[in-house]
């Protein structure tokens, strides 16, 4: 499998966690309500799962080009699209 599906898929699985965690802090369920909490953990979980990414596949990405398209993006998209529908439909 290409280094590039590999990391974008670790990417997405991580952009889902940050959904979830990101929609109970939205919706209050942790006993508070802050978007702007939940936004930083979503960050804060994108600049982990990169680290994991750098530490797997570390020789095969180079670039902040790479890591824009193959990390940043599809994350950031998966994850407020997901945000976006859980806090809306929950």
């Amino acid at each position: 499998m290409d280094t590039t599906v590999k990391t974008v898929s670790i990417h997405l699985v991580g952009a889902v966690v940050a959904a979830i965690i990101a929609t109970a802090f939205t919706l209050g369920w942790l006993g508070f309500k802050n978007d702007v909490f939940a936004f930083v953990v979503g960050v804060v979980i994108l600049y982990f799962i990169g680290q994991l990414c750098q530490k797997l596949y570390g020789d095969e990405i180079s670039g902040f080009s790479t890591w824009l398209w193959d990390g940043i993006l599809p994350f950031g998209f998966f994850w407020f699209i997901l945000w976006t529908i859980l806090t809306n439909y929950l």
